[in-house]
């Protein structure tokens, strides 16, 4: 399957279920498609913990009886309605089950923007990955994503997805439990798996492919929330702003190069997950879709259901109490009824990961500010923004989003969008540099559910900015075609949408391609800045994994190294069984047998270190594969390994290709299967297997 095929395929794959879901639970079919992916993500995080359970395996069988439980489940949701309908006879069952037709003329517009925003990310992306080393099987040399590619293999090897056994993975000694969101993975194994891809390609096509949809959606989503119309307003609006997100590099560029692509699809999911709630008051049937898109969310990471709870309660104090759709308390009762479903499906899964709250809360955040932390947080000046796009000037957007937030205020009414922006502009500036009172706790309190960083906390901010941007240029066109005159006449209204309309194509058609060139090179290069270069995974290390692939000895027992220095990438690589699967590492700490090799490994075949031999015993430790260097800079190179071995009496060197070494545990091998992987190394790699030279030193 080629790379573009594969991604066509990756749309279908994650965007099905959830629309058949949606449209099975009572959703017409443009808004069932516009609520598919979180729905998806819903079904997929929900079936890996409840297979996760069990002994059966997580893959595309077990996942097909989930989808059939959930279209079951939509099907009695949607039975529910119609007989509720149906209620003294007056309504046929036809009716009742299809009650109305689509409307698809107010989605037309916005799909219109949300196609093109997704085109222009995907297919640069596409493009550019086609280019870099390994193309679709690039390794991308981030934090994160090694354990991102890492989990996607461990889901398609061994069938756990849940997110209460991560453990399982990152702690291969002892299996101390870990708590770790896993729904995007679970999905890109399962994607991988009915492709017929390796995890690498699988995880890379599907971080290109999936916020690349989502953003565009949940930007347009957003602004009919904002708007609380789908008039023509805001339907222009919308398409505008699908558009116009390629060109925020808080939003897309900067959470890629870090690796964060859970995070990023999350957040990028929250427009659609608000829409989702705030469209249940307008039509109860809604209310299990809006159930799955949160649970969505919560199993992508749970993080960015602080920005929807924020968004609906203030949405629900602001403007449906003041403008009930139905009545305050029917209103209430059903915009908090998906909420306790989607907490309730969860809970299981908060309590098994209860107790590493406090990892997240202390981590620290390292930002440099060219500004202060205020300054920085309106003009959206966060990590990694100055280094990638040194030409970005937010002015023109700040501009024209007061303009847009004037347009909320006084013309609809919705002040909610504005105190949205304020509360997410103060968690980020207090994130960046902490207030010294009891308002910087609170604002802490809920920084710290996102690792207190300001580069993913601004990430709201912006989308508040560029969603208030696009009403601001959708209302300066309706103006320009004289809608507020036309108003008084039907024929007038008819001649002034079609007007606005055309206006709208002709404004995004010139926008598209300008905001694309003006963004390219900056994305660009945070796209291919990891990818491109060999600094903990290079080419040689590539060969050092295919050649330890093809010794028998190495699936046998297991492998170990350096966490720092990226070796576990075999796993994801071809699925060598590493020690390490992460550059953190495993669980264990002082007298574990990893943290015993790892600081005496210089003992290895001394014959009078019983722990450090029963170390190698436990962990049946048939190979170390060493790269250096280590992947932060402060880290220190862990000598023992790195001098100690070519004169090691317990270990020798079967492998070499440039820095990258692979040692034998003798004790695990004869004489002569040791001379025959030497000679086999020294054919297949290099011949100057026994040479200590500068890379070494």
């Amino acid at each position: 399957m080629t790379t573009a095929t594969a991604a066509w395929f990756c749309v279908v794959f994650f965007l099905l279920p959830g629309l058949a879901v949606s449209w099975v639970a009572g959703l017409r079919l443009p808004a069932a498609i516009a609520s598919a992916l979180p729905v998806t993500f819903g079904i997929i995080g929900l079936s890996a913990w409840m297979w996760g359970v069990t002994s059966a395996p997580f893959n595309l069988w077990t996942f097909g009886v989930s989808m059939v439980l959930a279209l079951a489940v939509a099907a009695g949701w949607r039975y529910l309605f119609a007989r509720k309908a149906r209620r003294g006879g007056a309504v046929p069952w036809r009716r009742a089950l299809f009650p109305g037709q689509a409307d698809w003329v107010s989605w037309i517009i916005p799909a219109a923007g949300v196609v093109t925003g997704a085109a222009m990310s995907i297919t640069d992306r596409l493009r550019w990955l086609a280019r870099l080393p390994n193309g679709a099987d690039n390794i991308v040399q981030g934090w994160d994503t090694q354990w991102h590619a890492n989990l996607v293999r461990f889901v398609m090897d061994e069938g756990v997805a849940s997110s209460t056994r991560m453990g399982e993975l990152q702690n291969v000694e002892t299996h101390a439990k870990l708590l770790y969101p896993s729904a995007f993975h679970a999905g890109t194994a399962l994607f991988g798996e009915a492709a017929g891809l390796e995890p690498i390609r699988a995880v890379n096509i599907a971080s290109i492919v999936l916020p690349g949809i989502a953003l565009p959606l949940t930007m347009a989503c957003l602004v009919f929330v904002f708007v609380r119309s789908r008039g023509v307003t805001a339907q222009i609006a919308a398409g505008l702003a699908a558009v116009f997100c390629y060109g925020a590099p808080q939003l897309l560029w900067v959470p890629d190069f870090v690796g964060m692509w859970p995070y990023l699809l999350a957040v990028a999911l929250t427009g659609i997950v608000i829409w989702q709630f705030l469209s249940v008051p307008v039509r109860h049937a809604a209310a299990l879709p809006a159930a799955a898109g949160f649970l969505g969310l919560l199993c992508v990471h749970p993080s960015a259901v602080t920005i929807v709870v924020l968004g609906v309660v203030l949405a629900w104090a602001t403007s449906l109490l003041v403008r009930p759709v139905r009545s305050r308390v029917s209103d209430s009762l059903w915009l908090a009824l998906p909420a306790a479903g989607a907490a309730l499906a969860f809970i299981p899964q908060v309590l098994a990961g209860s107790t590493q709250a406090g990892e997240v809360a202390s981590w620290s955040p390292k930002e440099t500010l060219g500004n202060s932390a205020w300054g920085s947080a309106f003009s959206m000046d966060t990590r990694h923004v100055a280094e990638f796009f040194p030409d970005f000037d937010p002015t023109v957007m700040l501009w024209l989003a007061g303009a847009g937030a004037l347009v909320l205020v006084l013309w609809r009414g919705q002040v909610w969008p504005l105190l949205l922006y304020l509360i997410s502009l103060a968690v980020t500036a207090n994130a960046l540099e902490p207030f010294d009172n009891a308002f910087g706790d609170i604002l802490a309190a809920v920084g710290n559910l996102h690792y207190n960083t300001g580069h993913r906390l601004v990430m709201p901010v912006v989308m508040c900015v560029w969603a208030a941007a696009a009403i601001a240029v959708a209302a300066m066109i309706r103006l320009v075609t004289l809608a507020p005159l036309a108003a008084r006449s039907g024929k007038g209204q008819r001649v002034s949408a079609v007007a606005s309309v055309l206006l709208a194509v002709i404004v995004g058609a010139t926008a598209a391609p300008q905001v694309r060139a003006h963004t390219a090179d900056g994305a660009k290069h945070a796209f291919t800045d990891a990818r491109d270069n060999g600094r903990m995974v290079s080419a040689d290390d590539l060969q050092a994994f295919d050649w330890l692939a093809k010794q028998p000895a190495a699936w046998e027992g297991t492998i170990m190294g350096d966490p720092a220095d990226g070796y576990s990438w075999m796993y994801a690589y071809n699925g060598l069984p590493s020690i390490a699967r992460h550059y953190l590492w495993p669980a264990g700490g002082d007298g574990s047998a990893h943290q015993t090799l790892f600081s005496h490994a210089d003992f290895i075949g001394e014959g009078h270190n019983g722990p450090v031999e029963q170390a190698i015993e436990d962990l049946d430790v048939r190979f170390f594969v060493l790269s250096p260097a280590s992947f932060w800079p402060g880290q220190k190179p862990q000598y023992e390994l790195l001098r100690a071995f070519w004169a090691s009496n317990g270990v020798t060197p079967v492998f070499r290709k440039g820095s990258t070494a692979v040692f034998a545990v003798n004790s695990a091998f004869t004489d002569a299967e040791l001379r025959d992987m030497q000679s086999d190394g020294a054919e297949h790699g290099s011949d100057e297997l026994f040479e200590l030279d500068d890379a070494w030193q």
